[in-house]
């Protein structure tokens, strides 16, 4: 469908604007309302500083607008926004009554205009709302996908740049239990359940890490089970400060007799989860 030059004025300005967007991190999409008397409200998306689900920058402008206009309608309006809404803009769009809704890329994935539903042109609702699409498509969806892009380079180049602790774990299953360890953080006081595991020291192999660490942390004595060996890499929270661990987790079983703990005995491992073998 050819665009008017109205049309491609204000979704201009929607994409200058969604660029602001992903420069604050938001994801890039803009919407602009506009009326007879001319542009009436603007927003970018603010799920992000927000915290919101409803933080899409189409409920924003329509919010905006009907408190300017003092009106929850807004029938003589027009939304121009560059991706197609999704289905709680789309729903809020036709409970507006707006007149037109202009959009530039399509959502295959979230569309709710005419990718995945049709809301705005269904009959069985009340009221209908005339549609044109692909106003600056490729410009628009360009702006999402490079931000996209963007985030994914950032994630890669900071994982590679992560320096990893590396360490070595033991899961002791005895009599179709996992023994570890209750404990609580100092910090968040929150309680947790760990199994025994520690820095892997010069000249040890993961799993001579494994049985070491759990003698020491525990006082019992495992068999590692080396052929169950797997790797991880994880954030853990600790003492309020976040730790990236590169840990060899092993099943292993009691090399000795089992001694239920006993404040006695000091710490020892203890009795934890059932494990379910379906």
């Amino acid at each position: 469908m050819s665009s008017s030059s109205e049309d491609l004025k204000w979704m201009r300005k929607a994409l200058s604007l969604a660029q602001k967007a992903a420069e604050k991190g938001e994801v890039p999409i803009a919407a602009l309302l506009v009326g007879p008397e001319g542009l009436i409200a603007s927003a970018i998306n603010t799920r992000e500083r927000q915290q919101t689900p409803l933080g899409h920058a189409e409920l924003f402008a329509l919010h905006k607008a009907s408190q300017k206009k003092q009106s929850w309608r807004l029938s003589d309006c027009t939304l121009y926004v560059t991706l197609e809404p999704c289905v709680m803009c789309a729903g809020a769009i036709q409970q507006a009554r707006l007149k037109r809704v202009v959009y530039g890329a399509s959502d295959p994935k979230g569309g709710a205009v005419e990718s995945l539903y049709h809301i705005l042109n269904d009959s069985r609702l009340n009221h209908q709302v005339e549609v044109t699409d692909g106003v600056l498509a490729s410009e628009c969806a360009t702006l999402l996908q490079g931000f996209f892009q963007d985030r994914r380079d950032e994630k890669k180049t900071e994982k590679a740049q992560k320096i990893f602790r590396d360490r070595s774990s033991v899961i002791v299953v005895h009599k179709n239990k996992i023994l570890g360890f209750h404990a609580i953080d100092p910090t968040s006081q929150a309680p947790y359940f760990f199994v025994p595991g520690g820095a892997i020291e010069a000249g040890e192999t993961s799993a001579q890490s494994a049985a070491r660490e759990c003698l020491e942390e525990t006082g019992y004595k495992v068999r590692i089970l080396e052929e169950t060996a797997f790797e991880r890499k994880y954030d853990f929270l600790w003492n309020g400060n976040v730790h990236a661990c590169r840990t060899v987790f092993y099943v292993g079983v009691l090399d000795q007799e089992w001694t239920p703990p006993s404040q006695s005995r000091g710490r020892r491992l203890s009795q934890g989860c059932r494990v379910d073998r379906r």
